[in-house]
């Protein structure tokens, strides 16, 4: 793929150019990044696709929603509407999927309590989050957007990525070029399959300089938390799946690591429903998987928890009467867990 792209290696010279100035003018001050009175931890990335992003913001609000009134501000990627919106304001939902997008939703489904604001301008965002009551502002997909300034700066890469290397946009995925790391207090290294590989992605990576030498690492491995019944909300236990024919459909950044997950949880998957990321999901979609899960005659239907919030309010019925199972994933630390502690100790 990315090869089939190398006949627009000048627009990716043209792209770094633009990135290197944007990143040197905010260096210099001509463009101003402006400091809030709550703190700010942001978590981005500097290629686009899955990372598994949403579920590193997800154990960060488990670790700091005991002592702060929480809120996530993100710009709201895909969804329907632009300026400010109040999708939760920490007692109950206030948007739609569709206005507010399909993450910051997923959100607020897992933690009614969490405040949660979507705003193309992020200090905008962060002022409204406040105004509801934030003591704490999580940055969620950050990393580029640099007019409100951070007390910590996380940048999520997978290990692939560092092993296998990229390009800059257009050709390859990356956003911004590895120097951008510099600005990051800790690099979350994700999909690692074990520690082996979290260490020699670390090695590589600094041996090649593509990690800066004296950043913080911490190492983590994506793995199932539980199975649930969207429509109940009711727990499914993994045994339900030994000697079961499942299909599974998703819309996200990274359909590769949901299908791999599934084959690592023994569940069997007879065709998996790959969507484009965030993808809105129409009634001939529906009909493609119940007719796909009748002609295969599979047992059950798997998705996301991304893809579940983009369903839940639209395709109500669906859920109910295919009896869709949501698999909700989580990060779990492999490694460098004191290093993440110490960073969230200096702002919390």
């Amino acid at each position: 793929m990315r090869r089939a792209r190398l006949f627009l290696l000048p627009f990716s010279l043209f792209y770094w150019f633009g990135v290197v100035v944007r990143n040197w003018f905010f260096d210099i001050g001509v463009l101003k990044t402006k400091k809030i009175s709550m703190p700010v931890i942001s978590v981005g990335n500097i290629s686009v696709g899955g990372v598994g992003k949403t579920p590193f913001v997800e154990m960060l609000i488990e670790r700091l929603k005991i002592g702060h009134h929480l809120a996530v501000v993100s710009r709201g990627y895909k969804r329907k509407t632009i300026g400010t919106i109040i999708v939760n304001d920490g007692r109950g939902k206030l948007s739609s999927v569709e206005n507010s997008g399909d993450e910051p939703m997923q959100l607020v489904h897992k933690y009614p309590e969490l405040i949660v604001v979507v705003d193309e301008q992020r200090v905008r965002g962060a002022h409204k989050a406040i105004e509801l009551g934030a003591t704490m502002i999580l940055l969620d997909d950050g990393f580029q957007h640099r007019y409100l300034h951070r007390d910590l700066n996380i940048v999520i890469l997978t290990a692939e990525e560092i092993l296998n290397g990229d390009l800059l946009l257009p050709v390859g995925n990356r956003r911004e070029p590895l120097t951008s790391l510099k600005r990051a207090d800790l690099i979350a290294v994700t999909r690692c399959v074990d520690i082996k590989e979290y260490e020699r992605a670390c090695a590589i990576g600094r041996e090649c300089h593509l990690l800066p030498i004296k950043t913080p690492t911490v190492g983590l491995k994506t793995k199932l938390k539980t199975f649930k019944r969207v429509s109940s909300n009711e727990i499914v236990k993994a045994d339900n799946f030994i000697n079961k024919n499942v299909i599974a459909f998703s819309g996200i950044g990274n359909p590769k690591s949901f299908e791999e997950l599934m084959i690592k949880t023994n569940v069997k998957v007879l065709k998996h429903i790959a969507f484009s990321d965030h993808h809105w999901y129409k009634d001939e979609d529906i009909k493609t998987i119940i007719n796909t899960r009748k002609e295969t005659n599979a047992d059950f239907i798997i998705t996301t928890e991304k893809d579940t919030a983009r369903l839940k309010d639209r395709f109500v019925e669906f859920l109910e009467t295919e009896h869709v199972i949501v698999a909700e994933i989580q990060q779990e630390i492999i490694s460098g867990e004191q290093n993440l502690n110490e960073l969230l100790k200096r702002v919390n």
